[in-house]
């Protein structure tokens, strides 16, 4: 019986020592951006979902329509931005990676980083999980950037002003890497 306890244990300590096969890897604003095609300030005007069986059966996509600004070129854009997940209880398809309803409800304003993507039949405009969407809220009569933390390319509080340049200086040594480096 000692034994079998003993083995247990040993197991239990294996198990726990074995690292998790999904991680979050934190990122700064400059790593977020390599991998995002743009970054958009905006007001969220409409939040759809749409049920499809590519790529797998049953999956739920929540659409929503962003009216702003890029960040990047400075240039009026309006966005359909598309992530993995739905908030509409009727849907039954949360996933932990989908930004928050609070991030994405309609009328609010948000930063959002996005990649375009064009491998599937149709181009789409992907935010990739809730570290892509900041919450812009007024503070003392200036928009502010919510921060989420530690790891996060916002990792605390900033107004939106400061955010933008933030942005403008990734961009532009992102920007100066590649052409360093001829791409």
């Amino acid at each position: 019986m000692k034994i079998l306890k003993a083995a247990a244990v040993l197991l239990g300590v294996a198990l726990v020592a074995i690292p998790a096969g999904a991680a979050i890897k934190a990122m700064t604003l400059a790593e977020a951006m390599e991998i995002n095609s743009d970054v958009l300030h905006g007001r969220i005007m409409s939040k759809t979902t749409v049920k499809t069986d590519r790529p797998l059966e049953g999956m739920v996509y929540t659409h929503i329509t962003v009216e702003g600004e890029s960040l990047t070129t400075g240039e009026k854009v309006t966005k359909e931005l598309v992530f993995l997940g739905s908030h509409d209880t009727k849907d039954n398809y949360g996933t932990s990676e989908m930004p928050t309803q609070q991030d994405t409800r309609v009328g609010g304003d948000a930063l959002i980083m996005y990649s375009h993507d064009e491998s599937g039949a149709t181009p789409v405009d992907r935010v990739s999980d809730f570290s892509a969407v900041y919450r812009v809220e007024l503070a003392f009569g200036e928009p502010v950037v919510i921060g989420k933390g530690e790891g996060f390319a916002f990792p605390e509080n900033v107004k939106l002003a400061e955010a933008r340049t933030r942005v403008l200086k990734a961009h532009a040594d992102i920007m100066a890497a590649k052409t360093k480096a001829g791409k």
